[in-house]
């Protein structure tokens, strides 16, 4: 009989960007036969936040978001920044998109992230690792 099982099936891929400079990623999802996800026909919904540090068990909500550098809430930042997804298909490519103004506004630095998407009642964290913020010398006129 087993004695445990692990349910955190999230793969670590750790992002190196530089500020300033147009983000773009795309990432296939497959199910466990390695067919692509319909993610278009489903209907999944993304999201990725990029935070100054993991959150740790006694932290608040509140703390949580203060540490939030881009994502839903943008604190930490020069303003609201938020990921875009586009190019959403069936066969499970989906594409992480920040434009190079709004990747002008996140500072220089280490940062940790995860990636999760929702279809009906199911969500998942589907990616996580660490996502470092290289600075940027030239800066657009």
């Amino acid at each position: 009989m087993a004695s445990k099982v692990n349910l955190d099936t999230a793969d670590r891929l750790d992002i190196t960007c530089r500020q300033g400079d147009t983000f773009e990623l795309t990432v296939t999802l497959k199910d466990s036969s390695g067919t692509g996800l319909e993610l278009d026909t489903d209907d999944y919904n993304f999201l990725m936040q990029v935070r100054k540090g993991a959150p740790t068990p006694r932290q608040s909500l509140s703390k949580i978001n203060e540490g939030l550098v881009i994502g839903s809430v943008g604190a930490g930042v020069k303003g609201p920044v938020n990921f875009e997804f586009k190019d959403i298909d069936d066969d499970g490519n989906v594409t992480i998109f920040l434009s190079a103004s709004e990747m002008r506004k996140v500072p220089a630095g280490r940062y940790v992230y995860d990636l999760q998407y929702r279809t009906g009642d199911t969500q998942k964290t589907v990616l996580e690792g660490s996502f470092k913020v290289n600075s940027d010398i030239s800066k657009a006129l």
